[in-house]
Protein backbone atom coordinates (compact mmCIF):
# COMPACT_ATOMS: atom_id res chain seq x y z
CA UNK A 1 0.00 0.00 0.00
CA UNK A 2 3.06 2.24 0.74
CA UNK A 3 4.14 2.02 -2.62
CA UNK A 4 1.04 2.25 -4.28
CA UNK A 5 0.71 5.88 -2.21
CA UNK A 6 4.36 6.73 -3.17
CA UNK A 7 3.31 6.20 -6.78
CA UNK A 8 0.12 8.36 -6.45
CA UNK A 9 2.23 11.16 -5.03
CA UNK A 10 5.05 11.36 -7.95
CA UNK A 11 2.44 11.83 -10.11
CA UNK A 12 0.73 13.95 -7.50
CA UNK A 13 3.48 16.18 -7.95
CA UNK A 14 4.02 15.60 -11.83
CA UNK A 15 0.15 17.29 -12.69
CA UNK A 16 0.59 19.73 -9.86
CA UNK A 17 4.34 20.57 -11.00
CA UNK A 18 2.96 21.03 -14.82
CA UNK A 19 0.02 23.80 -13.47
CA UNK A 20 3.12 25.93 -11.80
CA UNK A 21 5.39 25.48 -15.15
CA UNK A 22 2.48 26.73 -16.75
CA UNK A 23 1.91 30.41 -14.69
CA UNK A 24 5.10 30.85 -12.71
CA UNK A 25 4.72 34.24 -12.46
CA UNK A 26 1.70 34.69 -10.62
CA UNK A 27 -0.92 31.42 -9.33
CA UNK A 28 -3.43 30.81 -6.78
CA UNK A 29 -3.99 28.13 -5.29
CA UNK A 30 -6.75 27.24 -3.16
CA UNK A 31 -6.28 23.78 -0.58
CA UNK A 32 -10.29 22.25 -0.27
CA UNK A 33 -9.83 20.25 2.59
CA UNK A 34 -12.75 16.89 3.41
CA UNK A 35 -13.89 19.08 6.53
CA UNK A 36 -15.32 21.47 3.80
CA UNK A 37 -12.74 24.44 5.01
CA UNK A 38 -10.50 25.92 2.12
CA UNK A 39 -7.29 27.81 2.21
CA UNK A 40 -6.16 30.35 -0.51
CA UNK A 41 -2.25 30.93 -1.20
CA UNK A 42 -1.35 33.49 -3.78
CA UNK A 43 1.84 31.76 -5.44
CA UNK A 44 4.76 34.24 -6.31
CA UNK A 45 7.24 33.02 -8.64
CA UNK A 46 9.73 32.52 -5.40
CA UNK A 47 6.95 30.74 -3.63
CA UNK A 48 6.75 26.61 -3.34
CA UNK A 49 5.11 23.52 -2.55
CA UNK A 50 6.25 20.19 -2.22
CA UNK A 51 5.36 17.01 -0.47
CA UNK A 52 6.87 16.06 2.77
CA UNK A 53 7.37 12.43 4.13
CA UNK A 54 5.02 11.37 1.34
CA UNK A 55 2.16 12.18 4.06
CA UNK A 56 2.08 15.81 4.06
CA UNK A 57 1.60 18.23 1.14
CA UNK A 58 3.91 21.58 2.21
CA UNK A 59 3.67 25.26 1.10
CA UNK A 60 5.81 27.77 1.34
CA UNK A 61 5.43 31.48 0.81
CA UNK A 62 8.77 33.79 1.15
CA UNK A 63 7.23 37.16 1.45
CA UNK A 64 5.89 36.34 4.68
CA UNK A 65 8.44 33.11 5.86
CA UNK A 66 4.95 31.38 5.97
CA UNK A 67 4.91 27.80 5.79
CA UNK A 68 1.83 25.46 5.98
CA UNK A 69 1.40 21.49 6.52
CA UNK A 70 -1.76 19.39 5.60
CA UNK A 71 -2.14 15.44 5.52
CA UNK A 72 -2.61 14.90 2.41
CA UNK A 73 -5.56 12.44 3.58
CA UNK A 74 -7.13 15.25 4.74
CA UNK A 75 -7.53 16.97 1.32
CA UNK A 76 -10.12 16.66 -1.00
CA UNK A 77 -8.97 18.97 -4.22
CA UNK A 78 -6.34 21.33 -5.01
CA UNK A 79 -7.38 24.00 -7.37
CA UNK A 80 -4.48 26.35 -9.16
CA UNK A 81 -5.09 29.23 -11.58
CA UNK A 82 -3.59 32.05 -12.94
CA UNK A 83 -3.97 35.45 -11.68
CA UNK A 84 -2.39 37.54 -14.09
CA UNK A 85 -3.10 38.09 -17.80
CA UNK A 86 -6.86 36.71 -17.09
CA UNK A 87 -9.12 38.92 -19.04
CA UNK A 88 -12.16 37.80 -16.94
CA UNK A 89 -11.84 35.46 -13.52
CA UNK A 90 -14.34 32.60 -13.50
CA UNK A 91 -16.61 32.58 -10.39
CA UNK A 92 -17.44 28.36 -10.98
CA UNK A 93 -15.13 26.09 -9.97
CA UNK A 94 -15.21 22.45 -11.65
CA UNK A 95 -17.06 19.90 -9.25
CA UNK A 96 -17.32 16.09 -9.45
CA UNK A 97 -20.13 14.48 -7.39
CA UNK A 98 -20.58 12.22 -5.94
CA UNK A 99 -17.11 11.02 -4.08
CA UNK A 100 -17.36 8.77 -3.11
CA UNK A 101 -18.57 6.93 -6.57
CA UNK A 102 -19.79 3.64 -7.12
CA UNK A 103 -20.17 3.70 -11.44
CA UNK A 104 -20.59 7.20 -12.63
CA UNK A 105 -19.87 10.17 -11.45
CA UNK A 106 -20.57 14.05 -12.87
CA UNK A 107 -18.77 16.87 -13.68
CA UNK A 108 -20.02 20.19 -13.66
CA UNK A 109 -19.06 23.76 -14.74
CA UNK A 110 -16.39 22.65 -17.52
CA UNK A 111 -16.54 25.41 -19.88
CA UNK A 112 -15.97 24.30 -23.56
CA UNK A 113 -14.66 21.59 -25.01
CA UNK A 114 -12.20 20.08 -22.57
CA UNK A 115 -9.76 16.74 -22.31
CA UNK A 116 -10.01 14.74 -19.09
CA UNK A 117 -7.87 12.36 -17.92
CA UNK A 118 -8.03 9.59 -15.68
CA UNK A 119 -5.42 7.78 -13.05
CA UNK A 120 -4.80 5.12 -10.39
CA UNK A 121 -2.36 6.23 -7.93
CA UNK A 122 0.34 3.91 -9.38
CA UNK A 123 0.57 6.29 -12.81
CA UNK A 124 -1.36 4.26 -14.62
CA UNK A 125 -3.85 6.18 -17.38
CA UNK A 126 -7.05 4.89 -16.55
CA UNK A 127 -9.12 6.73 -19.13
CA UNK A 128 -9.25 9.69 -21.48
CA UNK A 129 -12.07 11.77 -22.84
CA UNK A 130 -13.40 14.54 -24.32
CA UNK A 131 -16.20 16.34 -22.53
CA UNK A 132 -18.35 19.40 -23.01
CA UNK A 133 -20.47 21.52 -20.59
CA UNK A 134 -21.31 18.88 -17.30
CA UNK A 135 -20.56 15.38 -18.24
CA UNK A 136 -21.55 12.09 -17.00
CA UNK A 137 -18.10 9.50 -16.31
CA UNK A 138 -18.04 5.92 -16.36
CA UNK A 139 -15.96 4.11 -14.31
CA UNK A 140 -18.07 1.22 -13.60
CA UNK A 141 -15.26 -1.41 -15.27
CA UNK A 142 -12.44 0.73 -12.23
CA UNK A 143 -11.23 -1.18 -9.64
CA UNK A 144 -11.63 0.09 -5.96
CA UNK A 145 -9.23 2.52 -5.14
CA UNK A 146 -8.31 6.17 -5.65
CA UNK A 147 -7.79 8.22 -8.72
CA UNK A 148 -7.44 11.27 -9.79
CA UNK A 149 -9.40 13.30 -12.14
CA UNK A 150 -7.29 15.83 -14.03
CA UNK A 151 -9.04 18.88 -15.81
CA UNK A 152 -7.29 21.37 -17.90
CA UNK A 153 -8.03 23.72 -14.94
CA UNK A 154 -7.48 21.33 -11.90
CA UNK A 155 -6.84 18.07 -10.36
CA UNK A 156 -9.72 15.85 -8.55
CA UNK A 157 -9.37 13.14 -5.95
CA UNK A 158 -12.24 10.55 -6.16
CA UNK A 159 -12.47 7.35 -4.51
CA UNK A 160 -14.50 4.59 -6.18
CA UNK A 161 -16.47 1.98 -3.92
Amino acid sequence: MKRLFRHGLLLATLILGSIFQLAAQSTQMTIYMNDGTEHTYNMAENDRFYFEDNERLVVEIQANSKSERYNLADIRKIMCNETEGIEEASSTSICLSPNPVHDTFMLRNLEGIQNIFIYSLDGQLMKSLEVTGDQLIDIVDFPVGIYLVKTQSSTHKIIKL
